[in-house]
């Protein structure tokens, strides 16, 4: 693969990987706002980048596919993507374990705001990978100056 392939393919990867990252996240805020409008009371789901992780996963596989392929970002990338997937995992895990998935625990208790953490923790941090994103998809379609070469 000669190098003007990669730029355009990890371009590509970028602002896809960017977008379904994004649009979950956008999604979740106006369904926010409608409702709250609605119904004359607040109302967040915040449930709403775990109902739809098979979009933030493929957006997140992009982005670190780019940031690998342009050698930006990798380490946040990589960390983010590790820190994102614990949280998650560690949360459903405890939900379904403690018997608070299945409604056998009651909504409330330290065990319910462990795994109400984590999914904000979980949260957080795509929010930073999309805004990540966006400085990737920034920093690939910044204009390189020009190298002249040396005059003798």
């Amino acid at each position: 693969m000669n190098s003007k392939q990669k730029s355009a393919l990890s371009k590509i990867f970028a602002i896809s990987g960017t977008v379904l990252l994004w649009a979950p996240i956008l999604f979740m805020f106006v369904t926010a706002i409608v409702g709250s409008i609605i119904s004359k009371a607040f109302l967040f789901d915040y449930y709403t980048l775990v109902e739809l992780f098979p979009l933030v996963a493929l957006g997140l596989i992009l982005l670190v596919l780019a940031s690998l392929l342009t050698r930006t970002f990798r380490k946040w990338f990589g960390w983010g993507s590790v820190a994102a997937l614990v949280a998650l995992t560690s949360g459903l895990i405890l939900a379904n374990a403690s018997g608070l998935a299945s409604g056998a625990l009651a909504d409330s208790g330290v065990i319910f705001a462990v795994v109400i953490v984590a999914i904000v923790v979980y949260n957080l941090v795509m929010v930073a990978l999309a805004i990540l994103g966006f400085l990737l998809v920034r920093r690939l379609f910044q204009k390189q100056p020009e190298v002249t070469p040396a005059v003798k």
